[in-house]
């Protein structure tokens, strides 16, 4: 179950993405939950500027993903990556929060590209605070996604009472072009036993419309 935006591609149109999260969410009963944000161009522009091969990039890819920073740091200094980019990733450790670490990833940011990831999140931050939905955003830049497609921003959100996440989503643009059709696309999907698990042990009722 989830939802899909087709055909644009802006930071407005990731701002509406991420208004709806917020609005099943809390039409599904939810009063306390964050949607964590994270743009892959980000992180990937942090794999370039470090010049490493495959093998290593998804190496570190996993121990970013399981947020072992050290082991991170220990693999690009065996790898001889450049000190710039050890120095990057070691921060990525500190780039969980509020809007406030955007400033310091732009500090740490290797090229225009990250620099651009990181204005497009602040567009999405100043959208949804003209919705008043900003207390319900977190940022996470070191998110890099499980998945090779997404290629913008990518979220989570969670809730108390369940060890992962409800929603997973992110900006996939190329995607389409696998079905014969090059369009961009966003959207995310509702992990619905997450979902119940954490309506369930936050004494939630879930009301059933009948036919």
């Amino acid at each position: 179950m989830g939802a899909e935006m087709i055909g644009l591609d802006a930071a407005d149109a990731d701002a509406e993405m991420l208004a709806l999260v917020i609005d099943c969410l809390k039409n599904a009963g939810l009063e306390e939950f964050q949607i964590s944000i994270g743009n892959v161009d980000f992180f990937q522009s942090l794999i370039e500027e470090s010049e490493i091969d495959d093998e290593t990039e998804e190496r570190l890819r996993e121990l970013i993903n399981n947020r072992n920073f050290f082991g991170a740091d220990e693999l690009l200094e065996e790898a001889d990556a450049k000190p710039v980019s050890r120095k990057a990733f070691s921060a990525l450790s500190e780039m969980v929060g509020g809007v406030e670490i955007l400033e310091e990833a732009k500090k740490v940011a290797p090229s225009k590209k990250a620099m651009k990831a990181i204005r497009r999140l602040e567009k999405i931050y100043a959208i949804l605070s003209v919705y008043k939905m900003e207390q319900y955003i977190t940022f996470d830049l070191s998110m890099s996604g499980n998945y090779d497609y997404y290629t913008g921003i990518i979220f989570r959100a969670f809730t108390y009472g369940t060890g992962d996440a409800v929603i997973r989503g992110g900006r996939y643009d190329h995607l389409m072009e696998k079905f014969g059709k090059q369009t961009p696309s966003i959207g995310f999907a509702i992990m619905l036993d997450e979902l119940m698990n954490a309506l369930s042990r936050q004494k939630i009722s879930v009301k059933y419309d009948h036919p």
